[in-house]
């Protein structure tokens, strides 16, 4: 009598187990019916299909890509609005020639309090000359994991010479294959998610044995940061020699004749730098709120 008791409890309880879960067709209907609540526009916050809060299941938020691009306010800019109450984090730096990108930056902080800015400068320095200053290294150790929003690039003025222990014919195949290689772990090696990064080209020069630089390494520069969705080039040959070859003085956007080239025929005289810094500024608004 106990055993036939207890074969009765447990086949009740069996039966009700099974009739509590529902079928898969239920199942089914249920999941079609949360689909169609979801693709229902008034479930949309922005108005817009493309602005819908994220599918949590098929939007891979975490990853770098969604991440920046929902956390601003258009919901696909890389950086935010530069404003005096939340500035931006900018560093620029690199041989003497970036010390234009700097005195502009320099000099635009005077009148502007969006910016937080980190100048440095190593004279002489170069992408091909690791022997001397090793650029991949410092901004691997020094400068890739800082508080930076923005990292300004500008190295090449010393590099017309080959690399030690590797290709010595400047301009050769071997030798820009080697240099694009050297500027692909520069931008590897500070590439972050919300970050942007940017190369300024070589401007053209006076001096002889210079002259032929800046159309060997800006295509090179050019190749590796144009296009990226984190980086972007800034054609200061076109900026401030638009003729092609090296000018002190060139003539601006309100017709006056201003001197952009020191008397080196190197640097960037202080409306030269201006200039550079302006385009720099230009390439972070196209990627800002």
């Amino acid at each position: 009598m106990k055993f036939r008791f207890v074969a009765y409890v447990v086949a009740l309880l069996a039966t009700s187990l099974i009739v509590s879960i529902p079928s898969v067709a239920e199942g089914e209907e249920d999941d079609s019916s949360l689909r169609v609540a979801v693709k229902d526009p008034r479930f949309d916050p922005w108005g817009a299909p493309h602005h819908r809060w994220p599918d949590l299941h098929l939007s891979h938020l975490g990853q770098e890509r969604a991440y920046y691009h929902w956390v601003r306010e258009d919901r696909k800019s890389l950086l935010p609005e530069a404003i005096e109450t939340r500035p931006l984090s900018i560093w620029v730096g690199g041989d003497s020639l970036a010390g234009g990108a700097a005195l502009g930056f320099r000099e635009l902080m005077r009148r502007e309090r969006r910016w937080l800015y980190t100048e440095d400068v190593r004279k002489s320095t170069g992408v091909v000359s690791d022997w001397y200053f090793d650029w991949i290294e410092y901004l691997r150790d020094e400068v890739a994991d800082g508080p930076y929003q923005v990292i300004v690039l500008s190295i090449g003025g010393n590099d017309w010479q080959g690399f030690r222990g590797g290709p010595s014919d400047k301009g050769s195949a071997e030798w820009v294959m080697q240099y694009e290689q050297r500027v692909r772990k520069m931008l590897e090696t500070v590439d972050r998610a919300g970050r942007l990064v940017i190369w300024v080209g070589m401007p053209h020069f006076r001096i002889p044995f210079m002259v032929p630089l800046p159309d060997v390494v800006n295509p090179i520069t050019q190749e590796v940061f144009s296009g990226g969705d984190r980086s972007a080039w800034i054609d200061a040959a076109a900026i401030v020699s638009p003729d092609g070859t090296w000018t002190k003085r060139i003539v601006d956007e309100n017709g006056e004749t201003i001197e952009v080239r020191t008397d080196d025929g190197t640097h960037y005289q202080s409306n030269g730098a201006r200039l550079i810094t302006a385009a720099v500024v230009a390439a972070i608004e196209e990627r800002s709120d």
